[in-house]
């Protein structure tokens, strides 16, 4: 089934039903079997570290929690899952050591690589998150059919990563003949999209057997260097989607604001039909239409509805209203859980539309516990949404663009909590690693790898002015880098329970501004197009030099201090731990990335507005990179 960009998206990335996840516990390896008897190389381990400068270098823990693998030249066995799986949604994180290979493959047959592909600026297949090549002898061996990733996403050795993986089962007749290839229906590594609906003609190189099946163990391989694994999430998702009862549906002309205008009178027409689809009106607005159907499903528990209707709607599941009466978009979608038992459940769908403007859209998804989403609607009903092609801003060359940023929700928020940075500096680089720079507050918000900028919410119609990353994001925090000595231990400010457009952010600045006397006094670029940035905070003039290093694996600060007072600090990082690894080396979070401090800076860690804070004393001059 073809759908507008904009709804195929919403279905790619919204988060799957929760009772359906199945975690492998890694207590121990009851739930893996290796490849041979050697299968030594394979532990349970309670952390996992591993030092991004010396190659094949992994350390393990005693405990349980990680799945590891420190192959020796005796022991280098693979490892497979003792389950084996038709259609499955699989996720997991992973660690590489410096220069180690490995490989995921489902059903053992078809592989995705796990690879140290840190700082590779045009990935192949054969680098992380790419689906590897299939092997062939004759005449001689060669690769061939392998789909490198749409870009590197990627991150720095002994970091923990996270991938995703939708998988679709070969498919086969009575007589087992195969009648559709396997496929890869998406690939998501550290937020980013890599592959989707990729065609697996056969077996990638390694399988387990050259002979497909419609089910098979996942492997991971072993024999070519470290590598971690932990918190395993499964969904198979070969059940039995519900069945839809034929369609009745009633339809009334008119110009409604409300469904009481319609629902008393007698409709203009009535019919039936197989699948849902917006021409029960002869007209493409000023109508109402109300369809009666059933759900028929094979087992009970709880499944995820999922409508795209174009003007106003409501959704009733055994005659309980589900979706309230509310006005979307043609392109807009709305989600409602239930719980179904076996059996026939009544389905009705109100939809009304009296804007001439819009196309009509009717579309009606359903998600079981394990079945993905499936449509019951006609193709040709979503076929009216037009399609907007995405507009992209790419980085060739540095780059600077200015747009508004919003910074996703962070942990400790209300709900309703978004920061939108109305004067962000976004700085991209043709390394491929970029950063968002808040002229409100000297900090750095996040950076990204991977290409630059989305830009359809800034330019695509009316647009509201902001742009998207479209890498893998790292989220740095959006606070001053400058502080004082008095907010080390000083309670962390409680976040605001509601926030009214831009009032909150307002106040906030101003008490900020108030608090520090910072004053912006803009950025200057050099003949390179690198940006260098200056304000004033705590009555220190600031000059932030802010480059990105080799291969993009790393960003510099090399920030210039004139009258700085011995009470101020440089906040070089903020997260819940901060562990120190020697050599001027940090490790902030849960293995999220590192802080490398230059010139013998005496770093230390303090504990400011509630996290752990790196902090070295605001001298002449301080430099520090993140690596990621």
């Amino acid at each position: 089934m073809q759908v507008p960009f904009r709804a195929l998206f919403a279905l790619l990335f919204f988060p799957l039903l929760a009772q359906a996840q199945q975690s492998i516990v890694l207590n121990d390896l009851s739930a893996w079997k290796a490849s041979n008897t050697a299968g030594a190389n394979w532990q349970i381990a309670g952390d996992i570290s591993a030092n991004m400068e010396e190659k094949y270098n992994m350390v393990s823990k005693f405990g349980t929690g990680v799945l590891v693998n420190l192959p020796t030249d005796k022991d280098k066995a693979n490892l497979l899952s003792v389950a084996e799986y038709g259609d499955v949604d699989v996720s997991f994180d992973f660690m590489m050591a410096a220069h180690s290979n490995s490989g995921f493959y489902l059903q053992g047959r078809y592989e995705v690589q796990l690879l140290d592909s840190w700082g590779v600026q045009s990935p192949r297949y054969g680098d992380c998150g790419g689906i590897y090549g299939r092997r062939r002898f004759v005449p001689e061996a060669q690769m061939y059919e392998g789909h490198a990733p749409r870009q590197n996403a990627c991150i720095a050795p002994g970091l923990w990563q996270h991938m995703e993986i939708s998988f679709q089962a070969p498919r086969f007749d009575t007589k087992g003949t195969k009648i559709a290839n396997a496929k890869m229906l998406k690939i998501v590594l550290n937020g980013v999209l890599l592959h989707e609906n990729v065609d697996l003609t056969g077996p990638t190189g390694g399988p387990i057997s050259e002979q497909e099946a419609a089910k098979g163990p996942f492997m991971i391989q072993g024999d070519h260097g470290p590598v971690a694994f932990r918190n395993f999430s499964v969904r198979p998702c070969d059940g039995q989607p519900p069945a839809l009862a034929p369609v009745s549906f009633k339809v009334w002309y008119g110009k409604f604001r409300e469904a009481s205008e319609f629902l008393s009178k007698k409709p203009d027409g009535m019919g039936n039909m197989e699948k849902l689809h917006w021409n029960a009106s002869k007209q493409e607005s000023d109508y109402a239409i109300v369809y009666n159907t059933a759900l028929l499903a094979t087992k009970p528990g709880k499944y995820r509805l999922i409508t795209q209707l174009a003007g106003r709607s409501i959704l009733k599941v055994n005659g309980k209203e589900v979706l309230a009466d509310a006005w979307s978009h043609s392109s807009g979608q709305r989600f409602a859980e239930v719980e179904l038992p076996v059996g026939n459940t009544p389905l009705e769908i109100t939809v009304y539309k009296m804007d001439d403007w819009m196309p009509p859209v009717v579309g009606l998804w359903v998600e079981g516990p394990d079945t993905r989403p499936i449509e019951y609607h006609a193709m040709s009903s979503l076929l009216g949404l037009p399609y907007s092609d995405p507009i992209y801003l790419d980085a060739p060359t540095p780059t600077v663009f200015r747009s508004f940023m919003d910074l996703p929700f962070q942990e400790g928020q209300p709900t309703n909590y978004q920061t939108r940075l109305s004067h962000a500096v976004n700085v991209g680089h043709p390394s491929k690693l970029h950063y968002t720079y808040n002229l409100d507050n000297g900090g750095i918000a996040q950076i990204w790898r991977g290409d630059f900028l989305y830009t359809s919410p800034m330019w695509d119609n009316r647009g509201d002015g902001s742009s998207r990353p479209r890498g893998s994001i790292l989220m740095l925090g959006d606070h001053p880098l400058v502080i004082t000595t008095a907010q080390i231990n000083a309670p962390a400010p409680a976040p605001p329970a509601t926030v009214q457009s831009g009032e909150v952010f307002t106040t906030t600045l101003e008490r900020m501004r108030k608090n520090t006397g910072f004053r912006p006094l803009g950025y200057d670029v050099d003949e390179n197009n690198y940006p260098t940035f200056r304000y004033e905070i705590h009555g220190a003039s600031v000059e932030d030099q802010v480059r990105v290093g080799e291969q993009g694996k790393f960003l510099t600060r090399t920030l210039s201090f004139k009258n700085a007072a011995p009470n101020l600090l440089c906040r070089l990082a903020s997260g819940d731990t901060i562990s120190d690894l020697g050599k001027g080396v940090w490790m902030v979070g849960d293995k999220q990335y590192y802080v490398k401090v230059a010139n013998n800076a005496p770093a230390r860690v303090e504990h400011v507005e509630g996290k752990a804070a790196l902090v070295v004393p605001a001298s002449e001059k301080v430099e520090f990179s993140v690596v990621w």
